[in-house]
């Protein structure tokens, strides 16, 4: 009623049709719609007991409200997209390490870096034209002696291609060492070590405890499955040096190499990377 009291006012002192024609209209919707002249503080007070709230008051609050939720719903959603993301990059250059932590023992017991595969060792499952460093992502092959057990056990022995006699294994001289190869290779964005050790038909003094592995399709318990270093490969690049610390493009020539690798990952639809990188001088010579 205070509305349509100043509009009375106003209008006498206007003498605007405008307003006399707002009052006449206000006058007839609260005859028209009585509930509304009951909304506000004082009819809330006395015929509600002081307690809730107005259509209005809910009609404008809820929107306020759903913004407000929306809002803080989008900020816990990125904030635990950025935490799901950090975890899993610390995941990947975790994993970038261990693969390079195991290239290292491969690297440091090597006699060689090489170019290609040992001409008397047998892989039935090479690829087209055999093994080849020069490949496009590279492949890092390693000549390394073989050993009856792993290379921390005190015990372990060489193992020589039987010649002549194994008493004593190396026959006195008349025996060669058996060089097994470790081969490092990207299929894909897997990343695999597969080992070549003696053939069936060559005769050894001691046997190796590394087996010859194949390709998982076609392993068995004699030629175990190439191990699965990674399925997160990116990049990985091999770069060799001469004694004098000079780059070189043949491995034979080389006293060590360095491992770059990167892994890539994807976490809450984004883009992870991880990269690691490790130089070894072989100690075989």
């Amino acid at each position: 009623m205070k509305l349509l009291n100043l509009l009375s006012n106003l209008g006498h002192l206007l003498g605007g049709p405008t307003l006399v024609k707002a009052k006449s209209f206000l006058i007839k919707t609260t005859k028209f719609y009585p509930s509304f002249t009951k909304v506000g503080p004082r009819v809330r007070a006395t015929e509600r007991g002081g307690s809730g709230f107005t259509l209005i008051e809910i009609l404008v609050i809820s929107p306020i409200l759903i913004i407000v939720t929306i809002g803080i719903t989008t900020l816990l959603f990125n904030q635990y997209g950025r935490l799901v993301q950090q975890d899993s990059r610390l995941n990947l250059q975790l994993e970038a390490q261990n693969i390079l932590f195991s290239l290292q023992d491969d690297m440091w017991y090597a006699n060689q870096f090489a170019s290609t595969k040992n001409s008397n060792l047998v892989d039935s499952y090479a690829p087209g034209g055999g093994w080849n460093y020069n490949t496009t992502p590279p492949t890092l092959i390693v000549s390394q002696p073989a050993l009856t057990t792993n290379r921390r056990d005190s015990n372990r022995q060489v193992v020589y291609i039987n010649q002549s006699t194994c008493t004593p294994p190396d026959g006195n001289g008349a025996n060669s060492v058996l060089y097994n190869n470790a081969i490092y290779f990207i299929s894909g964005s897997n990343f695999y070590k597969r080992i070549l050790t003696a053939p069936a038909g060559m005769a050894t003094c001691g046997t190796p405890y590394q087996k010859q592995t194949c390709p998982p399709p076609n392993s068995s318990q004699s030629c175990p499955a190439d191990k699965l270093l990674s399925d997160h490969l990116n990049t990985l690049t091999v770069t060799y040096y001469d004694a004098n610390n000079a780059t070189v493009t043949i491995p034979e020539n080389a006293e060590s190499a360095k491992v770059d690798i990167g892994l890539k990952d994807k976490a809450f639809a984004e883009d992870i990377y991880a990269n690691s990188s490790l130089r070894v001088k072989k100690l075989n010579r």
